[in-house]
């Protein structure tokens, strides 16, 4: 996805931001889930790839992202993120989340062994 700019995939909105000071821009604060990725000293990671899935495990999208969120706007539900860095050994992770009924919310997915 490209960085900073606001992206529909399969009829989700989506953006690939958090580097800099765009990361402040208060368009970001419309999306309802931020997914982030840390190491275990919880400095931002870039260059990660993320699946997420409805509550019945449907994929709903796959994109790759070269910034440390991704942000997402999606209805009321369950689902879940699976995430994983881009030329990495890390073991993936994944998170269960559900979208706040106002606000922001974060999901992040940490990989002690970057």
């Amino acid at each position: 996805m490209p960085v900073d700019a606001p992206t529909v995939v399969n009829g989700i909105d989506v953006a690939c931001t958090g580097i800099g000071q765009m990361r402040l821009e208060g368009r970001w604060q419309g999306y309802g889930v931020r997914v982030e990725f840390s190491n275990a000293r919880n400095e931002y990671l870039t260059g990660a790839a993320i699946v997420v899935r409805d509550g019945a495990g449907r994929e709903l999208m796959n994109v790759s992202c070269n910034a440390p969120w991704i942000l997402l706007r999606l209805p009321k539900g369950a689902y879940r993120v699976e995430g994983r860095l881009l030329d990495s050994a890390a073991k993936p992770r994944s998170a269960p989340f559900s979208p706040p009924a106002s606000g922001q919310s974060r999901v992040v997915l940490q990989f002690p062994d970057a």
